[in-house]
């Protein structure tokens, strides 16, 4: 076949705008990184709050009651502590699972939420224990109830972080823990002789935990305004 001189074969262009051969690549390596690193920062965080948190319950229901107020002595200061460590863990899990869309973290999560439960129910069965010696002084009891409203605000925060998570079946050991605790004040106080002026830290701290328990149970949505701000305040990333 000829061509004219004013006309050429159809050629391809000498460049050509082909795609880098690594695309994303250094960006998908970047964000991989990034999630390793906010993995073990979430982790390493949470798991020095809770173990820290644990020591520090120990070491409250197990002092001598000969010490009086010395055995509470710096306990808003390590709170603070923990509450900080346990915060930063927090914030980091929430970034790495909702802007980074991590996968292996809600795992980790999930399982730290079953061992804080744990921790919780083990605090709910002394502190059931302490309540029936009957040696505990106001100031006490008061300790009591902050040290267990901060172990369920830490178990409905690692709930939180996890979508679509449930605390139905959160509830069912706190339950039977209360109903044993009802069984232990019917003994303790008709059975037994009992002083009657502490019954009624029995019963509030059994109407609390009570209340905590079915609500979880019955799912009836308070915590949903806080997940529903999570959610929106992530929308856009997500």
């Amino acid at each position: 076949m000829t061509h004219s001189n004013n006309e050429l074969p159809h050629e391809k262009p000498f460049v050509e705008s082909t795609p880098s051969p690594n695309g994303n690549r250094n960006s998908d390596s970047e964000n991989g990184a990034l999630r390793v690193v906010m993995l073990l920062i979430s982790l390493v965080s949470l798991t020095i709050a809770l173990v820290s948190g644990a020591v520090v319950v120990f070491q409250i229901l197990t002092a001598d009651p000969d010490l009086g107020a010395a055995k509470y002595e710096g306990i808003l200061g390590k709170l603070f502590i923990i509450g900080l460590v346990y915060a930063i863990g927090w914030l980091v899990a929430l970034i790495g699972i909702r802007v980074y869309h991590n996968l292996v973290l809600p795992i980790f999560i999930n399982a730290y939420g079953w061992l804080t439960l744990c921790g919780v129910a083990a605090l709910y069965i002394l502190i059931i224990n302490k309540l029936f010696q009957q040696s505990y002084s106001n100031e006490s009891f008061i300790k009591y109830s902050v040290i267990m409203g901060g172990a369920i605000i830490a178990l409905i925060g690692l709930h939180l972080l996890v979508e679509e998570h449930s605390l139905v079946y959160f509830s069912i050991p706190l339950l039977i823990i209360n109903l044993a605790h009802l069984c232990v004040i019917v003994y303790h106080y008709i059975f037994m002789t009992a002083k009657s002026e502490y019954l009624l830290g029995d019963i509030v701290f059994f109407g609390g935990m009570g209340t905590v328990s079915v609500l979880m149970l019955m799912h009836l949505g308070v915590l949903s305004a806080p997940r529903k701000f999570i959610d929106n305040l992530f929308a856009k990333t997500t």
